[in-house]
């Protein structure tokens, strides 16, 4: 005869026996698939920042390395024929307004088949209609004339996505000192001191940073002439 301690026994191995049941294992299903989610979701929240930083790190990346290229290129120009006015025979050494710049200089190793080459630094629309471009384009001079084959070679885009954009310029005033910045440089048969490019993106999270460089070769010619005045007027050494 069984006890009512054996029969409380009993009960307790059949009921382990049974297992779980049904809507304990629906909950544990949905308490599982809940910690899925959140897993999955912080996941792909956390590779979607990661994929936000590595595009920022490319764009100032590139950003970098067209302003240090606009740097080497600028900084190298030279004061040789661009162009020549048929009738005064005054000639050009850099031709300059808010959308386009041109000058004479050499190019880096890789580009050159030596000589001196006509450089175009351009704003212009982009091609797939998404604002503005910086376009560059370069031809070898010879006897003064850029080669025709060089001249059609397409312009290579350096930027895009440019709401707006435009070149400035200065030189020495009449107190040779360095003037106010002009949107057009007219002073064509002289380089000037200094150009800078001021420009902002379409997407106001996208940085420019400031940029004006000094010309070399400008500023010795400025100094130069200035030097050359000051011995004309009688105030020189």
């Amino acid at each position: 005869m069984k006890t009512p301690a054996t029969r409380r026994q009993i009960a307790r191995g059949a009921a382990a026996a049974r297992g779980f049941t049904l809507i304990e294992i629906i909950l544990a299903t949905l308490l599982l698939s809940l910690g899925l989610v959140v897993a999955f979701a912080s996941l792909h929240s956390a590779n979607g920042s990661v994929q936000r930083a590595d595009a920022a790190a490319a764009r100032n990346e590139h950003l970098r390395a067209v302003q240090g290229f606009l740097y080497r290129i600028l900084q190298s120009a030279q004061p040789m024929t661009l162009a020549r006015d048929a009738s005064s025979q005054q000639v050009a050494w850099l031709q300059g307004s808010e959308q386009q710049v041109r000058f004479v200089a050499p190019m880096p190793g890789y580009m050159s088949r030596g000589g001196p080459y006509a450089v175009t630094l351009r704003i212009a629309p982009s091609p797939d209609g998404h604002g503005n471009g910086l376009f560059f384009s370069y031809a070898m001079l010879v006897d003064g004339k850029a080669l025709a084959s060089d001249a059609k070679r397409p312009a290579e885009q350096l930027l895009d996505g440019i709401a707006q954009a435009r070149f400035e310029y200065r030189g020495l005033n009449e107190q040779a000192v360095a003037g106010p910045w002009h949107s057009t440089w007219r002073r064509p048969s002289q380089l000037p001191l200094e150009v800078r490019l001021v420009l902002r993106f379409n997407d106001a999270a996208r940085p420019w940073p400031p940029f004006a460089t000094a010309l070399p070769l400008g500023f010795a010619q400025a100094r130069a002439d200035d030097g050359n005045r000051m011995r004309d007027s009688g105030d020189g050494p």
